[in-house]
């Protein structure tokens, strides 16, 4: 696998004005995703993994939110680019997969002529070559009669077959990155599977770097290479998979493992769950952002926030006593 990133993201913040003020959904995230990897954004709802990666392609409406730190792809901070410029590079370079496919279809246009929109947009093709390309790629992604369906509306289509829609439009002009948001949401069991099988064929195939944001940890264990766990617009914990799930060193890393339910658990024990809800962005807790919910939570942890350092085996973690939850856990299951 190639080293070099094929995107870099360095001190990321996202800053919204509302109503009630200003408030920062994205906090100083950096990564760096590289060619062929899968990486792994989990978190609770309100965290910031699609405001992240909204953000990345510039999606919101700017006169109300502002940019801040660097996004750089092939040699440009795509934060600092022209609105103009970066018509060019979404859809074409770096391509979105939306939670609701339903919402992200336009109901009045035939399938067919939304994923050719894209193609026309950005390659110098005529008509007759992208309405070829669509049937290919539908055929691609495992939709069947590709010919019949692209003369079909989105309201015709099931939610899996809205979902791969979905995936060849992304595809349509072989973009470098390709950003997941919740791709299965409101799938059966048996289409997220199908559409998972699909995201890691197309990954293998194109070789393209993809983020994948999910709340399904099992998803993550199955596809992904590396993972980023987001709490409250901040990374807490980075690794890959191997080490995030045999030794997660973060509280909230912790919880979330805990509260996966397991087949050979004791039934008549409740499920675990992480205590509390996730503050409100007007009302973001100083310190340690997960200290009110945290059984490790001391003074320290409530007056001052700890860096992302690395520890161990060069995992990256958001807090101060790491390394002593990491022996605690040591000793338990010894």
């Amino acid at each position: 696998m190639d080293q070099q990133p094929v995107l870099d993201v360095k001190n990321l913040k996202t800053t919204f004005s509302t109503e009630r003020g200003k408030i920062t959904a994205v906090d100083g995230i950096s990564f760096a995703l590289k060619r062929g990897e899968i990486l792994g954004v989990v978190g609770e709802s309100g965290c910031g993994k699609s405001a992240t990666a909204q953000s990345i392609l510039r999606l919101y409406d700017e006169h109300y939110t502002s940019y801040a730190g660097e996004v750089w792809y092939e040699g440009r901070d795509l934060l600092s680019l022209h609105p103009t410029d970066m018509h060019s590079v979404r859809g074409n370079h770096i391509s979105m997969i939306f939670q609701d496919p339903l919402s992200s279809l336009n109901p009045v246009y035939t399938i067919g002529n939304q994923i050719a929109e894209a193609i026309l947009i950005h390659k110098n093709v005529t008509r007759r070559e992208a309405n070829a390309r669509v049937i290919e790629l539908l055929r691609m992604v495992g939709i069947p009669a590709p010919t019949q369906r692209v003369k079909e509306y989105p309201h015709e289509l099931s939610g899996g077959m809205r979902q791969r829609v979905m995936i060849a439009m992304a595809l349509a002009c072989e973009p470098k990155v390709l950003i997941a948001d919740e791709p299965t949401t409101a799938l059966d069991v048996t289409i997220q599977a199908q559409i998972m099988n699909l995201i890691k064929e197309l990954n293998k195939k194109f070789d393209m770097g993809i983020i994948l944001i999910t709340h399904d940890l099992g998803v993550v264990a199955e596809v992904c290479t590396r993972v980023l766990v987001m709490y409250l617009g901040q990374i807490v914990e980075e690794a890959d998979v191997h080490s995030l799930f045999t030794h997660p060193r973060h509280p909230y890393t912790r919880g979330l493992m805990k509260s996966i339910p397991q087949l050979d658990c004791d039934r008549s024990e409740p499920l675990h769950v992480i205590e509390g809800m996730v503050p409100s962005l007007h009302k973001i807790p100083q310190g340690c952002r997960f200290a009110p919910r945290c059984p490790y939570a001391d003074d320290l942890c409530h007056a001052k926030m700890p860096a992302l350092e690395v520890h161990g085996n060069g995992q990256k973690v958001r807090c101060w006593h790491a390394e002593k939850i990491t022996q605690d856990a040591k000793v338990t299951h010894a």
